[in-house]
């Protein structure tokens, strides 16, 4: 198997694993990322056809009411994507560096040199 096929395997196996500490991680430190989950899950038990589209996949028919919830629903939880996306890219960034640094291919500069 060559690297790239070793590598990705790797990554496909720890994925979820590293997106669901990321998501604790935000529930327990990031303020905005918590109110948005909880507003997203008020807003799911507010409108139970939304539940309905949303969790089971399934076309409803829904009021003006139900469709301003919809989109409060979906604009906190692409704001909550977002915060993810940061965290995970800063996680992969983090980690990249301290590999390099490992393995030597990466030195820290000194002023003085």
């Amino acid at each position: 198997m060559d690297f790239n096929k070793m590598f990705d395997q790797e990554c496909e196996e720890n994925y979820w694993d590293i997106v669901n500490f990321v998501t604790s991680y935000l529930m327990r430190t990031n303020v905005e990322y918590k109110k948005s989950a909880y507003r997203c899950s008020d807003i799911i038990d507010e409108y139970p056809n939304l539940k309905i589209v949303l969790e089971d996949n399934t076309p409803v028919e829904l009021s003006k009411e139900e469709v301003t919830g919809l989109i409060e629903y979906l604009t906190s939880s692409s704001d909550r994507n977002t915060l993810e996306k940061k965290q995970l890219i800063c996680a992969g960034c983090r980690s990249t560096y301290f590999l390099l640094k490992k393995i030597g291919l990466l030195k820290e500069n000194n002023e003085s040199d």
